[in-house]
């Protein structure tokens, strides 16, 4: 008694033909993956971080700044992108967060470092970065650390900013930071 040898396959799997379809399915279904993968690639993508206790020290005293919002945008894309305005907003409530409605907003209107031109309208070009601040100003927001603020970049390519929260203060700093600590 012969026990064949093919049990599992059926017979049109012997057949050189099916191997070549299935090879060229394989090949076909990975080229549209890496089609789709280019495709989202090729838009702008920007990276925002954010320092929200900035401190710039340069070659020159008077233009040194503290208690600074640094915002750091990449793009990662391959598209560049017009940097068009830096915001405030004020979003005080998990609602107004969820539905982008913020109760106050301000616009920096110069979010350049001292002794630098005005960088807003800016183009940015791929694999570049552009840095914008925004100066505490404790006469119109008394507490900007105090969570309930965003800071936005708004771009030529979305309607709405890209926001990053700015982050409460976890320890106070001495009023005057030019000394050390003991």
């Amino acid at each position: 008694m012969t026990v064949p040898v093919d049990q599992g396959l059926p017979s049109e799997w012997h057949d050189p033909k099916t191997w070549v379809m299935l090879y060229a399915a394989i090949v076909a279904t990975s080229a549209l993956l890496l089609n789709f993968r280019t495709w989202f690639e090729a838009g702008p993508r920007l990276k925002v971080n954010l320092i929200s206790d900035g401190m710039v020290i340069g070659g020159d005293p008077q233009f040194d700044e503290t208690d600074l919002i640094i915002v750091n945008v990449t793009n990662c894309g391959r598209t560049p992108v017009l940097i068009t305005n830096l915001l405030l907003w004020e979003m005080p409530t998990v609602y107004s967060i969820w539905r982008h409605r913020p109760t106050r907003t301000f616009v920096v209107a110069d979010p350049s470092l001292k002794g630098y031109p005005t960088n807003i309208p800016s183009l940015l070009e791929p694999a570049r970065i552009w840095t914008g601040v925004a100066r505490n100003r404790p006469d119109i927001i008394p507490d900007l650390h105090n969570g309930h603020f965003f800071i936005g970049v708004c771009t030529s390519h979305r309607e709405k900013p890209i926001l990053r929260r700015i982050l409460k203060r976890t320890t106070n700093r001495p009023a005057d930071s030019s000394k050390p600590s003991p």
